[in-house]
């Protein structure tokens, strides 16, 4: 039985090439996207999910074991890219 891999962050960059490459390597992959709908180009079903919420979170995982009964491997690579001199980025922007 293939692994289900779930991979936050997996609408672009790296954590959409680990998912093609996993895909391609027999394993059940589904990937995660603040906006899901805009990204038509994946190999793989990409899910909802806003890593911030945790009513996001819970959501996400509750569809993905009622479509696969499983996770067995989580890729948490979700991110966001802030720039500038750390003395000017406010304080609520770095927790978040």
């Amino acid at each position: 039985m293939s692994k289900v891999v779930l991979i936050t962050g997996g609408s672009s960059g790296i954590g959409k090439s680990v998912g093609e490459y996993l895909t391609d390597n027999g394993y059940i992959v589904y990937g995660t996207s603040r906006s899901p709908e805009k990204c038509t180009d994946s190999k793989f079903p990409l899910l909802k999910l806003d890593v911030t919420q945790s009513a996001s979170i819970a959501s996400c995982v509750l569809e993905l074991i009622s479509k696969t009964n499983q996770i067995d491997i989580l890729i948490n690579n979700a991110g966001v890219g802030i720039t500038g001199p750390l003395e000017e980025i406010p304080t609520e922007e770095m927790k978040a």
